[in-house]
């Protein structure tokens, strides 16, 4: 996720809609005091390719560390995280002052849930040697695989200023620039982070049991409410 604070933006990145793109698209404006969480260590390669900042200000300051954080940082020296990958709007608005969090345009993006799911499916189980067929893996994974209802909502609610569609991502991405703004137009990264795992390209209505199908209707029965209408 990201805070910038030169643009007034806060961005909540949900899973499997090219977020990880989306994000090192927007790092191209972030400044020196914004928040930027770490992303895989494949995916930072890509972003200092393209000359893009890498991770800062999202620890914890140790006034906040419990002594689990503390027995944590000295027996295995990992430290506290005060913003992280995926965090949910409503922990992000907890630690932000309310000044920032009610001022700064809040971004995220969604993807048709069907999509999704195969998505998520072939990443998931990308490096299990015999994967499960998809239609049994998504009748049993855990809903949170399937929704990110919980990162751009507060108390069901969306709470999103913009909300970006994986579906027409370049085109919306151009106008979120315009929005902002900006001097130059963002742009996607030509290389797709982990864009490459999905081995089925068929349409989802060809991939899907019945099933698996009515599973992502229940899980996503929300965002489909609320944003595919």
């Amino acid at each position: 996720m990201l805070i910038c604070h030169r643009h007034r933006f806060i961005f909540l990145k949900t899973q499997k809609t090219a977020g990880t793109a989306l994000e090192i698209a927007l790092r191209a404006v972030m400044g020196r005091g914004d928040v930027i969480t770490p992303i895989s260590r494949e995916d930072e390669r890509l972003s200092r390719k393209l000359g893009r900042p890498g991770p800062r200000h999202f620890r914890a300051p140790l006034q906040q560390y419990s002594g689990r954080d503390l027995a944590r940082l000295v027996t295995r020296a990992r430290l506290k995280k005060r913003f992280y990958n995926h965090i949910p709007a409503a922990e992000v608005k907890a630690l932000l002052p309310a000044a920032v969090w009610d001022g700064y345009l809040k971004i995220s993006v969604e993807r048709n849930p069907f999509d999704k799911a195969i998505s998520s499916y072939y990443w998931r189980t990308r490096k299990l040697a015999q994967p499960p067929p998809i239609g049994e893996y998504l009748r049993h994974c855990p809903a949170s695989e399937l929704s990110n209802w919980a990162i751009y909502t507060i108390d069901d609610s969306v709470i999103t200023d913009v909300m970006l569609r994986y579906e027409n991502l370049a085109s919306d991405l151009r106008q979120l620039g315009q929005q902002l703004g900006l001097e130059h137009p963002l742009s996607l990264p030509a290389q797709r982070p982990k864009g490459q795992h999905r081995r089925d390209p068929r349409p989802w209505q060809d991939v899907l049991d019945t099933a698996s199908e009515e599973r992502i209707r229940q899980v996503c029965a929300r965002e489909i409410e609320a944003l595919h209408a």
